[in-house]
């Protein structure tokens, strides 16, 4: 199973119907797949949907072949008190991302990204986290972002300073629980695959 988000919605590409989701779309040909995407960016879809049929992965590749294609890396950063590390951008609680660029490492990109988001100067890459797919409409283009994440650590001990140029209004130290509820009331995208970490 493979599952992209756009806002609150949830598309999964599986096998089979799943009797857990109310909208089940037997995708046959590749035209199935274009025309759920059309209904997707007119948002005629509310709840999370099904797509099953032929192979997953080529149902997943045809779709992502719909999209302008990008790549993101970041992190779920604690320190020494247990503290996680979120940021707030566009007033929604988030965690430090941030795109890749041309001749970077996804590894590279996440411990850059954190760093320049929050002002910290030194992270350390734990290990792998589960990657996140959302699609998204910016000026009239559509994309498809993957964001590959990682558990980090860092030791420093410093103010963090957000990165106001992207929109980043705080960067904080949370409590577990604080940080549980807060990312419960950002993306879902986040909180799905990443919120089970913080709890």
């Amino acid at each position: 199973m493979i599952k992209i988000y756009f806002n609150e919605i949830a598309i999964y590409f599986t096998d089979k119907k799943d009797v857990g989701i109310t909208k089940n779309i037997k995708i046959t040909v590749r035209g199935d797949i274009n025309k759920v995407v059309k209904k997707l960016q007119n948002n005629k879809y509310e709840n999370d949907i099904n797509l099953y049929g032929y192979d997953v992965s080529s149902m997943f590749k045809d779709f992502c072949g719909l999209y302008s294609y990008i790549e993101a890396a970041g992190g779920v950063v604690n320190n020494e008190h247990f503290e996680y590390l979120l940021i707030k951008r566009f007033g929604i609680w988030d965690l430090p991302k941030g795109k890749v660029e041309k001749g970077e490492t996804v590894l590279k990109a996440a411990v850059r990204e954190v760093c320049e988001e929050t002002g910290l100067q030194q992270v350390v890459i734990i290990n792998n986290l589960p990657d996140t797919y959302h699609i998204y409409e910016q000026k009239g283009r559509w994309f498809l972002k993957k964001t590959y994440w990682y558990s980090m650590e860092t030791q420093e001990n410093i103010t963090l300073i957000p990165q106001t140029n992207e929109a980043i209004t705080d960067a904080v130290w949370m409590k577990k629980l604080d940080a549980h509820n807060a990312l419960s009331k950002s993306y879902r995208s986040l909180f799905d695959t990443l919120g089970y970490l913080i709890i």
